[in-house]
């Protein structure tokens, strides 16, 4: 499966407080370069959050509109850019999407605000 950056994957992750072995599906979207995404078995990624009854945050960008469709998932979602993982390639379940340049490039922003380079 080849994968690549602004792909929104659905994939299996650790719940968190949870016992190991434990995982929910989630849709993410891959935020790691695509020279590390084919050369690395591991990519980084945002999670998403179908839970936006709080106020998105400076570091959450939120999938709204076109955007929905576009990414494949059901629901209007936040990208969770504050809480970064890296997971191999290999829980990967499917590609239902990818972000548009522009959303890609607001998720930048939110990147560099999680990482305090804004």
């Amino acid at each position: 499966m080849s994968l690549k950056r602004g792909d929104m994957v659905l994939c299996r992750v650790p719940m968190p407080s949870a016992e190991l072995g434990q995982f929910k599906l989630r849709p993410a979207v891959i935020v790691s370069k695509d020279q590390n995404n084919i050369r690395l078995s591991d990519i980084m990624v945002a999670p998403c959050t179908s839970n936006t009854s709080r106020q998105v945050e400076p570091a959450q960008y939120l999938i709204e509109g076109e955007e929905v469709a576009r990414t494949g998932i059901r629901v209007v979602s936040a990208v969770r850019c504050e809480s970064l993982f890296t997971i191999n390639k290999r829980i990967v379940l499917r590609i239902p999407g990818d972000m548009s340049v522009n959303g890609l490039s607001k998720v930048d922003a939110c990147l560099k605000n999680a990482l305090g380079l804004a």
